[in-house]
């Protein structure tokens, strides 16, 4: 079997898993807080907001009109089932499918990684960290669900994988820059902190050229600035035609928990008065364990550390880009643009007041998960070893007993 073909094989195997859970085992599936048909069948009308919906939880109303605060991308993929179907669509198919398609995308970014990285990493050693993301990262959690939260993220997060699957690897081209910035860039139109992953081939680039400033900065505006641009703008127009300010997304006219509420009026939406408690939800929060008839975990609605339910992400520990060779340091580029591309994309999602409450795991940690595995793999060399296997095997473990428990 090529490797097309396996990718393609992975992609329906999770799909159909997914599925199976996401429906238990009944394959009909279910609805969910859904936002996106109605915003497709309002994109068809020409209008942008949300008349006669049935619901406002998490919806933000401006002068008279009810808007969501989500980007537009989600119902854009819907909107020809309205057209052709004439009805509503359940929105966990997009879940499903692109939750199926990222796994896809980041088995072919492995296998790339192996290719011009780790020659010596076998198949079985791409398979496990496969699998891993597919079953032992909140990419599984999110997936199974269908509610407007999560289908934006995962829809968001596979163009994310696949930027990341055109650009990271040693041969790039001036098409792959663009390209990969493209993908990057259209995620302003979902969620947006995603385009922020476009610091990883920016980060390579800037590296290569350096320190010729003029190429950096010439070739650089053709490469990066404008696929950022054409969505920059587009972004900046949706906020205007709905709330009349371009900075304007929707957040300060959000009807939601008075305790989210209560945080945002005090913090603030975007605030470093937010980061320490984002961290330790994100980082350090652990399940308790308690003994009532039988020894059981309890869950932190607000979060859970993605070292805990994904053990083999501590491996990124070991992934230094300054490394000893031969008694002299050298610097490894490709490690160096993972970890300024994941910090920075994660840093918006830890500052805002909201830490994706209700939820299992934590769930803003998708917009960086492909990166972090890459920097576990770069961290073992791409030889795993038996504890990263058996972190693996505990993170399958935990994410079926959370997901199962919040069925």
């Amino acid at each position: 079997m090529n490797m097309m073909a396996r990718a393609i094989s992975i992609g329906i195997i999770c799909f159909l898993v997914y599925f199976w859970v996401a429906t238990q085992g009944t394959f009909q599936p279910k609805w969910s807080l859904d936002y996106f048909n109605p915003m497709a069948a309002s994109l068809v009308q020409g209008r942008l907001d949300l008349p006669n919906t049935p619901q406002t939880y998490d919806l933000a109303f401006f002068q008279g009109k009810w808007y969501a605060p989500w980007g537009i991308l989600p119902a854009i993929f819907l909107i020809p089932a309205h057209i052709l179907k004439g009805r509503y669509i359940p929105p966990v198919y997009l879940a499903l499918f692109f939750g199926s398609l990222n796994v896809s995308f980041f088995y072919l970014l492995l296998e790339r990684v192996k290719r011009d990285f780790f020659p010596s990493m076998r198949l079985w050693e791409v398979l496990s960290v496969t699998v891993l993301f597919a079953f032992g990262t909140i990419n599984f959690y999110l997936s199974t669900l269908g509610s407007v939260w999560q289908v934006d993220q995962v829809v968001s997060a596979s163009l994310g994988t696949l930027g990341l699957l055109v650009v990271f690897h040693k041969k790039r081209t001036p098409i792959t820059y663009i390209l990969s910035s493209f993908a990057f860039a259209l995620t302003l139109l979902g969620r947006a902190t995603i385009i922020l992953t476009i610091f990883v081939p920016l980060t390579l680039f800037i590296l290569d050229e350096f320190p010729n400033l003029l190429r950096i900065v010439r070739q650089g505006m053709f490469y990066f600035g404008l696929p950022c641009l054409l969505f920059v703008v587009l972004f900046f127009a949706y906020n205007y035609l709905r709330f009349g300010n371009i900075f304007e997304y929707g957040y300060s006219y959000i009807v939601e928990a008075p305790y989210l509420s209560e945080i945002r009026e005090t913090r603030g939406i975007m605030s470093f008065a937010n980061l320490r408690n984002n961290l330790w939800y994100f980082l350090f929060e652990v399940p308790k364990l308690t003994f009532s008839t039988r020894p059981e975990l309890q869950f932190n609605l607000l979060g859970n550390s993605i070292f805990f339910l994904t053990p083999p992400l501590l491996a990124v520990l070991m992934a230094s880009p300054w490394y000893r060779l031969k008694k002299k340091w050298r610097f490894d580029p490709y490690i160096f643009s993972l970890w300024v591309g994941a910090l920075i994309t994660i840093f918006p999602s830890l500052m805002i007041y909201s830490t994706g409450w209700v939820q299992f795991g934590y769930r803003y940690s998708l917009d960086i998960t492909p990166m972090l595995l890459l920097l576990s793999v770069f961290g073992l060399k791409g030889r795993l070893n038996i504890l990263y296997i058996g972190g693996a095997a505990f993170a399958l473990w935990m994410y079926w007993m959370g997901i199962h428990a919040l069925m």
